[in-house]
């Protein structure tokens, strides 16, 4: 990698304009993301389902004042988060990433396959960086700033330390170094990490009774899964997938027990 794209590129102001114009429309675009779907969850589930849900309310309701601590390293974490959208720019504009618009560009089946791949990648990558950030000294300065919710909201989905929102922002860069990824495909796995992050930190089980033992929903994250490791900031380190946690053996074994327990029927 030379120096003489980059020099070249940002010769002109041009350049900066546009880089100017993504901050703020990276900002803009993931803040109204989370403020959506965190704000969706939130109403609906800890305000408009409240009373009915309260059986599946895994340990506790979040307080007030996780709410605002959540908020706020979530502005923090946006803020992060737009500027590694300057950077995914600058490797676009100096020819070192590509998002493409023509769907058949790199075949049909590539357009195919990318999502997918994308969020095994994720997942891979969640679960590493996230036990590297449990080691003793990250965790006391760094990834505690988010176990300070242990009955977290779906606010928390973006409560990070900002070097925490550094290493999960990396992730789509950093595919993007190795392969070519359509709009559509950013644009989809944008949306489900935010919704499944949401979810993840909501609180209530809304999953149906079963499903953390089915053959095929057994291989997904719930809310409770998480949910635990917020409790104990031990075990159950996965994101999407629960694959990773029973090949390392960190899964908790009282996680099928307190799913089973969130979702008892009604009397």
């Amino acid at each position: 990698m030379t120096l003489q794209p980059w020099l070249a590129a940002w010769s002109d102001p041009a350049a900066w304009r546009a880089l100017r114009g993504v901050l703020g429309g990276q900002l803009l675009q993931e803040g109204l993301r989370y403020l959506v779907f965190a704000g969706l969850f939130w109403f609906a589930l800890h305000r408009w389902l409240r009373r009915r849900l309260q059986r599946r309310v895994i340990a506790g309701w979040p307080t007030a004042a996780d709410l605002r601590r959540e908020i706020a390293y979530s502005l923090s974490s946006l803020c992060v988060f737009a500027g590694i959208g300057g950077a995914l720019f600058a490797l676009i504009v100096s020819g070192h990433a590509t998002i493409y618009r023509e769907p058949a560009r790199y075949g049909w089946w590539w357009l195919g396959a990318s999502l997918p791949l994308l969020l095994i990648w994720h997942d891979f990558y969640f679960y590493w960086t996230h036990r590297l950030l449990h080691r003793r000294w990250l965790f006391r300065h760094v990834h505690g700033v988010h176990h300070r919710s242990r009955h977290p909201s779906p606010f928390a989905a973006y409560a990070f330390h900002p070097v925490e929102a550094l290493v999960n922002g990396l992730v789509t860069p950093l595919a993007l170094l190795a392969v070519p990824l359509h709009w559509s495909v950013l644009l989809a796995f944008g949306l489900h990490q935010i919704i499944r992050n949401a979810h993840g930190h909501a609180a209530v089980e809304i999953m149906p009774r079963g499903f953390a033992r089915h053959a095929l929903g057994g291989r997904f994250t719930t809310t409770t899964h998480h949910h635990l490791h917020h409790e104990t900031a031990q075990g159950n380190y996965g994101l999407w997938f629960t694959w990773w946690d029973r090949w390392c053996g960190t899964e908790r074994p009282d996680y099928g027990a307190r799913f089973a327990l969130a979702t008892l029927p009604r009397r």
